[in-house]
């Protein structure tokens, strides 16, 4: 019976692939089982009784399926690493932190792009005229920031310059995006002023609303290590890049905030929280913007 028993411990400890892919399916469906469970909420005692098998075995499957996932990771991370790094591509996304900002970069400028044309749809089909359209000119913004300094990493490179002309290049690269920084808080002056007297939200309704507040979270949290790493780049644009990273997930922090507020909050109180918080953001913002631009002029007497 020992003898079992330790084989049985044995197999759990280094599963084959098949118990794996079946273990990764079980988590799958009971916890949907218990999702879907917990939301009906019958008084039914066989639907309680469903719903409490259903946790326990949600919680059974997903503490193996977490304990699989450490012990394999590393396995797969370097398989998957080498796999990637047979590309060119590949190898540049994971040996150039410059380019590898650059390519996200451009993807955050298509997503820019298409919000915009979204929200100037949305001002002229329904009654929120203002409050879409000065949105449209807050993506737009960040469409003119992110979509500068992609072109200039897309000729660069292709054109005859020193490298100290293409540093006072760089370095005007990253002063006009302060300065451009600067007018996000003027974007932003009408969604607030209705947030605050018309009671608007950025609405997110049902489940949707957790999901966007854990992207902002990871937004806020990445944007910041993604500045502190940016220190140690020679090349000032992508810094800029960060920096505008920053401001955005800033402002995705208080769009969640009147989202929240707007969705849970039964009474009025909170209309001092969100001027509190869409202050901030409008003094940080304006503050990343002013250092950029006397950081580079700093940089630039330095040449």
């Amino acid at each position: 019976m020992k003898q079992v028993f330790l084989s049985f411990i044995q197999k759990i400890k280094t599963p084959k692939k098949w118990l794996i892919i079946l273990t990764f399916i079980f988590t799958l469906i009971f916890s949907a089982c218990a999702i879907t469970l917990a939301i009906i909420n019958s008084s039914n005692l066989v639907w309680q009784i469903l719903s409490y098998a259903s946790y326990m075995f949600a919680a059974l499957f997903l503490s193996y399926s977490v304990y699989l996932i450490v012990i394999y990771a590393p396995k797969i991370k370097g398989k998957t690493v080498a796999l990637v790094k047979k590309t060119t591509f590949g190898k540049r996304m994971l040996d150039q932190y410059g380019f590898r900002t650059i390519i996200f970069a451009t993807c955050s400028l298509i997503i820019n792009i298409a919000y915009v044309a979204l929200h100037v749809v949305l001002a002229f089909i329904t009654d929120a005229f203002y409050w879409y359209i000065f949105l449209a000119g807050y993506y737009a913004i960040l469409v003119a920031l992110r979509s500068g300094i992609v072109l200039y990493h897309k000729r660069k490179g292709k054109e005859p310059v020193t490298s100290i002309d293409r540093e006072q290049i760089e370095i005007r690269k990253y002063r006009s995006c302060g300065i451009i920084l600067t007018l996000i808080p003027f974007t932003l002056s009408v969604p607030i002023a209705q947030i605050i007297k018309l009671d608007r939200a950025f609405i997110h309704a049902g489940l949707a609303i957790f999901a966007f507040a854990a992207y902002s979270f990871y937004k806020i949290v990445m944007s910041i290590i993604n500045v502190v790493k940016s220190k140690k780049q020679t090349d000032v644009t992508i810094q800029a890049v960060r920096y505008i990273g920053l401001a955005d997930a800033l402002v995705s922090i208080f769009a969640l905030q009147t989202a929240m507020f707007h969705e849970f909050s039964k009474g009025s109180g909170y209309a001092f929280a969100n001027i509190l918080t869409g202050s901030v953001v409008c003094i940080i913002t304006v503050a990343l913007g002013i250092n950029m631009i006397i950081s580079s002029s700093k940089k630039s007497k330095q040449q």
